[in-house]
């Protein structure tokens, strides 16, 4: 481990995957969210990256779901050649 709490991958290889998070809260309660549930089947996410965001608007001109587009990467665990 490195000072930072993070491990340090000297030849490893990163995967970046896209997805897309929501909230009715916030754009923070949005990456929150795409970023918990990717780390329910991804192992060793480092980072996230926000491609984009927008937002649902209801009749009245309230905010009424933040979406935003994510980039994560994670430590890639393939196969031995």
């Amino acid at each position: 481990m490195t000072e930072t709490g993070r491990e340090h991958i000297p030849s490893g290889v990163v995967r970046v995957i896209e997805v897309v998070g929501s909230s009715p809260n916030s754009f923070s309660d949005a990456v929150r969210t795409a970023v918990k549930t990717a780390s329910r089947t991804l192992r060793h996410i480092r980072g996230v990256e926000v491609i984009s965001s927008n937002a649902d608007v209801d009749d009245d001109g309230n905010l009424t779901l933040y979406k935003v587009n994510c980039k994560i990467a994670f430590v890639y665990e393939g196969g031995e050649s």
